[in-house]
């Protein structure tokens, strides 16, 4: 991805969350959204084909949330649902990507 287009992506993000409350408990979106920017920071180590359909959110105690997430791949043509675990926490005006959703092999 090129700088150009990260940039680009950067900005979008930045605006579209720009109304988020982000002081409130993340939801769904912004566990995609923070996913999304994870993805662009590091397309080796993120599929680029999740959608998520659901968080349960919860405070961790010193900063940040733990969420139980489940999603889809749009790759698979049965929509088959899957779940993990991310942690996630506000820097710098948006919710970022700690931990969770991760490639950790290559296919």
């Amino acid at each position: 991805m090129t700088k150009a287009l990260r940039a680009l992506l950067a900005g979008a993000l930045a605006s579209g969350l720009a109304g988020a409350a982000l002081g409130s408990v993340p939801n769904a979106q912004a566990v995609q959204d923070a996913y999304d920017a994870a993805r662009a920071d590091n397309a080796e180590r993120h599929a680029y084909d999740l959608v998520i359909q659901g968080a349960k959110c919860s405070e961790i105690k010193g900063g940040g949330y733990a969420c139980q997430i489940d999603f889809v791949r749009r790759a698979e043509p049965d929509k088959r649902l899957y779940f993990d675990v991310v942690t996630i926490d506000e820097r710098q005006g948006r919710w970022t990507l700690l931990s969770g959703l991760c490639v950790k092999t290559p296919r």
